[in-house]
């Protein structure tokens, strides 16, 4: 024996049909290429913006380092004994 299930559409169901649908909002297009890749683009942006202001601030407050040509010349020109050099380079060890 079969058994026959009967499907049967509610009262009324069609003639209100078009007013729901027209209700639901339509779907939004598909963003383009650069819409999607705008955020991405925004924060390669700032980080090469960081990246440009520390170089900036830092070979702004970097020392310049003496050479070594310089440093004998000060110890020529200064009162300071070998001895006096020994003794400190030994100190410092």
């Amino acid at each position: 024996m079969k058994k026959r299930i009967e499907y049967n559409v509610p009262d009324g169901y069609f003639e209100g049909l078009r007013t729901k649908l027209s209700a639901i909002p339509a779907q939004e297009e598909r963003p383009s290429r650069v819409q999607r890749f705008a955020p991405y683009l925004a924060l390669a942006a700032c980080f090469g913006v960081a990246v440009l202001v520390g170089n900036l601030v830092l070979n702004r407050t970097t020392v310049p380092v003496a050479s070594d040509d310089e440093i004998i010349e000060y110890l020529i020109n200064s009162d300071i004994t070998l001895a006096q050099i020994e003794d400190y380079l030994i100190s410092n060890q």
